[in-house]
């Protein structure tokens, strides 16, 4: 659980130290403080500077000269600056003025409290995963093998365990989305209708994907994750939600009503959670794929590496899809799992098709 250790930093310091309040808080200030500035500038003039300023010699002629040519724009922009900082300021240390008040013995004690608690919190948040996981997926709509399904798909499991010198491998279950995923859970594999129609049921691509999940299921990748999210459950429930929601909005008003609403929590994930999480998520899927060559799958995973321009591992809410996202480019892991002596030209005979050019005659 404590193998992401930035992960999870970055996760308490989001979630629990109040990062998107501020963010709000300085978006909120800088935009009154900036308009603010611009009217007064325009008011005063020149003397909109403090006397000392423009008593300085060269730099206050410069600054009052600037102050009149930019019409109140610099003005603005400076107090948009000072204002961001400012209330980021105000809103990250905010939550703890009132302890620090008291004493310098009662603001530690409620830092270290808050550490406490988000460490506890993500312990809950795992343990629920694990014994639950069944029963979770099973809402989200994954379901048992079919007869036939369990046919197809058992053989290639237990031949892709044995390969990697596992002695079991855990339970496989289907989702009948017609998205090309498969994911590695605590304690199940989940691979989607939608990938097994895309290769119509070939088994190397398909065993390549159960190798490379394999691989992530062994070395506790979920359970790394599901700390990741259990620390920063505050923060992952409003981006899963507000994730969701914006995937299902019709139109770009109701998409920008959505982004207005949970900006502060999206820039959050998107710009300091996730690029935080980046390092152990690549090296996870180097590692899932170095297993799939070992394995013998080097074939098959490239064939769907190639077919996806984006990872396979696709996200079912927003807080997902941000984390798949700091994946490694599918073009850097396509080189890493070239074999030496052999050329790899572009473009690669598993690319998608490309649309054919339409061919427009003189005719009316």
């Amino acid at each position: 659980m404590l193998r992401n250790a930035r992960g999870v930093f970055a996760a308490f310091v989001a979630a629990w130290l109040y990062v998107p309040a501020a963010l709000a808080a300085a978006a909120l200030l800088a935009f009154t403080t900036g308009g603010a500035a611009y009217v007064y500038s325009g008011v005063q003039g020149e003397r909109t500077l403090p006397q000392e300023l423009r008593d300085v010699p060269l730099l206050g002629d410069a600054m009052e000269n600037l102050l009149l040519r930019s019409s109140g724009v610099q003005a603005a922009l400076i107090g948009v600056i000072l204002g961001a900082l400012i209330g980021f300021l105000i809103g990250m240390i905010w939550v703890f003025l009132g302890p620090f008040q008291d004493g310098a013995l009662d603001g530690i004690a409620t830092v270290l409290g808050a550490i406490v608690l988000g460490l506890i919190v993500g312990l809950l948040y795992t343990i629920y995963r694990v014994v639950f996981e069944r029963r979770i997926l099973a809402i989200t709509g994954a379901r048992r093998l079919s007869r036939r399904e369990a046919a197809y798909l058992l053989p290639l499991v237990v031949d892709a365990a044995a390969r990697l010198g596992l002695r079991n491998h855990p339970p496989l279950l289907i989702d009948d989305g017609r998205d090309a995923n498969a994911f590695a859970y605590t304690r199940h594999i989940v691979i989607n209708q939608g990938l097994l129609d895309e290769f119509n049921y070939e088994r190397e691509p398909i065993a390549a994907v159960l190798t490379h999940e394999l691989v992530h299921w062994r070395n506790g990748d979920p359970i790394s994750a599901a700390f990741v999210r259990g620390v920063a459950l505050p923060l992952y429930l409003v981006q899963a939600g507000g994730g969701w929601l914006r995937e299902r909005a019709r139109n770009s008003v109701l998409r920008f009503l959505v982004w207005l609403a949970f900006w502060p929590v999206f820039v959050t994930v998107r710009y300091f959670v996730v690029p935080m999480q980046a390092a152990d998520s690549r090296r996870a899927e180097y590692r899932a794929d170095e297993g799939a060559i070992l394995a013998g799958h080097r074939d098959g995973m490239r064939r769907v590496l190639a077919r996806f321009r984006r990872s396979f591992e696709g996200g079912r809410n927003g807080w997902v899809a941000a984390v798949c996202a700091s994946h490694p480019p599918n073009e850097l892991r396509l080189e890493a799992l070239e074999e030496p002596g052999i050329d790899y030209p572009l473009p690669d005979d598993d690319a998608p098709a490309l649309p054919l050019p339409v061919l427009l005659t003189g005719t009316d």
